[in-house]
């Protein structure tokens, strides 16, 4: 056990440090094209951190596991709210803004409600890919806009690109390439070694991908919102949540559905439910309380918790 153990927590070191690498040099050349700061953190930087969940839902789709990629996706999103937010909300309250609770969330839930339905059949079809990387293409030419007309919203977007303006051609190529080594790798290794684990419990591949690896690609997402909570910018941190489950949704699905058509396998109704559900409960809360307390946060964890013990009853 220990084996596997090791290539899961390398894989998640591997993607963590290849999707900075990516961002750092991919921001680099981008800045030196004359592109808007705010433009490479909408684009590019968006994505390049997607990329972990991105890589490893491609690798697993193309070794015949396309329920991990699915199970990824869905146990992400539901990690992110119960896991993520509910931690961050006990370190400090997350409070919600107007642009946070009238755009971005109808935005996410959206997008979610969307993946239910998409899942009738168990099953991402090309078409349904084709759909959903459409629908990355609006969202981000949304956000591209909005930013036009609101550049107060994204001053912190464009803040963290301009940090990497120093870093010379070569480098940035550089960082490039070992970004995207280290994210393949990465999720070689991780893949492996929760294959493995999971084998070694009889669990299928659905509940890999609900557990195992959506908390493992979910990882850098808690660090960053943990950080934020102890630093008391809570708004940053609810933002990078709901900005994540669009993402993953839109971007993971839909370009990996694109590539290879994606087999649910054993990925029930209950998960997506839980999903959707997670999805308006916390949408209600910021709406009509505009704030999630640390007894919120505490349900939150509790309702994972709940859920993590039903996936291995």
């Amino acid at each position: 056990m220990l084996v596997p153990l090791f290539w899961l927590l390398a894989g998640v070191g591997l993607l963590t440090y290849g999707a900075d690498r990516l961002v750092a040099g991919s921001s680099a050349i981008a800045l030196r094209t004359g592109i808007s700061p705010i433009l490479i953190g909408l684009t590019i930087v968006a994505i390049a951190t997607s990329s972990p969940e991105l890589l490893v839902s491609i690798v697993a789709a193309f070794q015949g596991k396309s329920a991990i990629a699915i199970g990824n996706v869905v146990g992400s999103n539901i990690a992110n709210i119960g896991l993520v937010l509910g931690a961050t909300a006990l370190i400090y309250p997350v409070k919600s803004d107007p642009a946070t609770t009238n755009r971005e969330l109808p935005l996410m839930i959206a997008v979610v409600a969307f993946l239910f339905l998409l899942m009738y059949n168990g099953m991402i079809t090309r078409l349904e890919g084709l759909a959903l990387f459409l629908l990355l293409i609006a969202f981000l030419l949304y956000q591209i806009r909005l930013a036009r007309t609101q550049m107060d919203l994204f001053e912190e977007v464009a803040g963290d690109v301009i940090t990497h303006q120093g870093v010379p051609v070569w480098l940035a190529v550089f960082y490039i390439v070992l970004g995207t080594a280290c994210l393949y790798f990465g999720s070689e290794a991780f893949l492996a070694g929760a294959v493995e684990i999971g084998a070694a419990f009889g669990i299928s591949d659905a509940v890999i991908g609900l557990t195992l690896i959506s908390v493992g690609t979910s990882l850098p997402e808690l660090a960053t919102t943990v950080m934020a909570a102890l630093k008391k910018e809570t708004g940053m941190a609810l933002g990078n949540i709901i900005g994540s489950n669009i993402f993953n949704v839109l971007a993971v699905l839909g370009i990996t559905g694109l590539i290879i058509p994606l087999d649910g396998g054993d990925i029930t109704w209950i998960d997506l439910w839980v999903m959707l559900l997670f999805s308006l409960g916390i949408g209600g809360l910021l709406y009509y309380a505009k704030t999630v307390s640390r007894i919120s946060g505490l349900v939150l964890l509790a309702c994972y918790a709940g859920y993590m013990f039903w996936l291995f009853k």
